[in-house]
């Protein structure tokens, strides 16, 4: 009976302990951020809702709008423009771009970006203040 006691306080003692610590809180990628690009710098715009990403790259032909998803500190997201009348080298003025990456333990983002302007490594700093 004396063992069934301590071994009582020892759970409830243990459900105190746990029940009072709060879980760390996952950063949300929402905000405003500085894309570069192998010398390409653009402001992107992220807005997350769960695990979803959506939001808009500003690249020299005008908005281009992002769709992805970041699970466990992996993300992707991917995008689509008209090109703002630029052609490129198959006579077409679409930009597409595929971007994959992970955010890093300073809270910044890299990855790799496949896109009609060439395959790039990419990163993205928080902007001050937001």
């Amino acid at each position: 009976m004396r063992l069934f006691h301590a071994m009582a306080l020892v759970l409830v003692a243990a459900i105190q302990t746990t029940s009072g610590q709060t879980t760390p809180a996952v950063p949300t990628l929402t905000g405003e951020w500085t894309f570069t690009a192998e010398g390409y710098v653009m402001p992107l715009s992220l807005r997350q809702e769960g695990t979803r990403l959506s939001g808009t790259l500003q690249i020299s032909h005008g908005a281009l709008p992002v769709q992805g998803e970041v699970k466990k500190g992996l993300l992707h997201f991917s995008g689509w423009s008209d090109g703002g009348g630029i052609r490129h080298s198959d006579d077409s003025n679409e930009i597409n771009l595929f971007a994959i990456g992970s955010v890093q333990p300073n809270g910044s983002l890299e990855g790799t970006l496949v896109s009609t302007v060439g395959n790039l490594t990419w990163r993205a700093e928080r902007k001050v203040g937001h």
